[in-house]
């Protein structure tokens, strides 16, 4: 063990003992890599961290700066956001969408607040601008379907535009795709959508409180709980504050929830609506807001707005819900992200530097409760795999257009541990039965993909050279897992490539062994 890594185990960043034993470089340079590029390091990445594990320090500032990470976040935001849906109220029918399009079009609506955070992040703005921003993004879909007009000449891909409905600047509380994924109904008056924005904004759950009913009498209909809303404590106890914000939010308030002049436009005429439906004056916890135009400025001078963000990385960078005995990291990293005027890339920073993230095993002695919580050994979201497997063979699954990995209408996304926002609301964190399979079905495609690039390259004809198979093998080991294999170990994958390729050639023999390492629990976790 080197110095630098002897040095990590022992002591914490925190200057005390850390229960933590951390990843040899390579590794953890291709869990830095997968996380925040969502792809495989350079192989010259991990040559220098293995020579020189503090050259991490430096890659990881480059992988900061990198084009890739904008899109990465997409991803990153999704798993708390949940946007990226294969459903909305809104049917492609009716905005004129064809069958092929669906699920393009989908993606495009419930993407389009995460890559405005994500745009926020890549310029590197203060995090504020995610509530204030006169801009949103778009893509084609987005142009032609909503009231949007490009900043510039409407190219292919996503750029920022904004709308020309007269909606304010308040960010990702003017984005349809927000408000499609979260509507309300007649009844519902935005409540739910203000627990949203409580749940997304604050980290705060208003449906996770203690809630009894006992005693309270009329709740068989409407009326009766719109009076119990109005008078019970139980219910006051939550809605005192979920409808005044519920009231800023009628400019969004749709009265044929399934026309597209109705789902696609702001409704400025109806802001008004809010406290005469509700019966309570607009604020936030307390705080008059007179329209949505203040509710974006006001939400970003709340201070749990900006602990939220740490909270939410945090948890998704670490692979696990973070809660009460977090405290002392969160205020650390918190202080980092104040610190560097609330710019995200310096609190992704401070948080893949921590010792749990950076963390492969857990010391024997440490506590209990810390080991069953920490993700010492993470898999690899539909993303991520995704990318490896492209990285590594080049194979990019698609089906009718579109990937299977990364949608469930057809495709595999729960199966293989995502998260769709609907049915699961969390990554999968353990390994499964669907994930082995789809992960054999997609080794062998990319194997055999792989194996014909090999086979033209040459080494078909390494039947009598078991030396030059040998050495190929090792460099997909470190390529593709930052392993340097064992002499057992490759033994292994050459016997398996010796043997089949007596049986049916060098092709279907590089086909099997590379099938062979994209399933193995090395590459499907990081």
């Amino acid at each position: 063990m080197s110095v630098w890594l002897l040095f990590m185990a022992c002591v914490g960043l925190g200057g005390g003992p850390s229960p933590y034993v951390p990843l040899e470089a390579p590794r953890l340079l291709r869990r830095i890599s997968l996380d925040l590029l969502g792809g495989l390091p350079s192989v010259d990445e991990l040559d220098a961290v293995e020579a020189d594990p503090t050259a991490l320090d430096g890659i990881v500032e480059d992988y900061l700066q990198d084009p890739r990470l904008e899109e990465r976040l997409v991803h990153i935001f999704h798993e708390s956001w949940h946007t990226r849906v294969d459903r909305f109220n809104i049917t492609r029918h009716g905005m004129g969408v064809a069958r092929e399009d669906e699920i393009s079009f989908e993606r495009s609506v419930g993407e389009e607040p995460l890559r405005l955070m994500a745009r926020v992040v890549a310029d590197d703005l203060p995090w504020s601008a995610v509530v204030t921003a006169d801009w949103t993004m778009a893509n084609g879909w987005l142009l032609d379907k909503f009231p949007l007009e490009a900043e510039g000449e409407p190219g292919h891909g996503w750029q920022p535009a904004r709308y020309t409905d007269g909606r304010p600047a308040v960010g990702v509380l003017a984005t349809n795709g927000l408000w499609w994924r979260y509507p309300t109904t007649q009844f519902n008056l935005n409540r739910g959508r203000a627990a949203a924005l409580n749940r997304l904004l604050l980290c705060f759950d208003f449906l996770s409180l203690p809630v009894s009913f006992v005693g309270i009498a009329g709740l068989e209909d409407e009326a009766g709980i719109e009076e119990a809303i109005r008078s019970e404590p139980a219910c006051q106890a939550c809605h005192a504050a979920l409808d005044p914000v519920a009231s800023i939010l009628f400019g969004f308030w749709w009265v044929q929830g399934l026309h597209p002049d109705e789902t696609t436009r702001y409704h400025p005429e109806r802001e008004l609506m809010g406290p005469e439906e509700l019966g309570v004056a607009s604020a936030w916890f307390g705080e008059p807001v007179s329209s949505l135009a203040e509710l974006g400025p006001t939400i970003s001078r709340d201070p749990r707005f900006s602990r939220c963000v740490v909270e939410t990385l945090g948890g998704t960078l670490w692979r696990r819900p973070t809660g009460l005995d977090d405290l002392a990291e969160l205020d650390a990293l918190h202080e980092k992200f104040v610190g560097a005027g609330l710019r995200v890339k310096a609190l992704l920073q401070a948080i893949v530097a921590t010792d749990e993230y950076r963390a492969g095993d857990m010391e024997s002695g440490a506590d209990p409760q810390r080991l069953g919580q920490a993700r010492t050994q993470r898999l690899l979201d539909p993303d991520q795999l995704a990318g490896a497997v492209e990285a590594a063979t080049g194979f990019v699954w698609t089906v009718g257009g579109n990937n299977p990995l990364d949608h469930d209408d057809g495709g595999y996304r729960l199966m293989i541990g995502g998260v769709d926002g609907d049915l699961l609301k969390e990554a999968q964190r353990d390994p499964s039965v669907t994930l082995a399979l789809v992960a054999d079905v997609l080794g062998q495609m990319a194997g055999q993909e792989l194996a014909a690039q090999l086979d033209r390259a040459g080494l078909d004809s390494t039947a009598g050279d078991l030396d030059a198979v040998r050495t190929e093998i090792a460099a997909q080991q470190w390529a593709w897992l930052g392993i340097r294999p064992s002499p057992e170990d490759l033994d292994g994958l050459v016997d398996l490539w010796q043997a089949i390729h007596t049986d049916a050639g060098a092709q279907v023999a590089w086909a099997a062994v590379v099938a062979a390492q994209l399933q193995s629990p090395e590459f499907l976790s990081r």
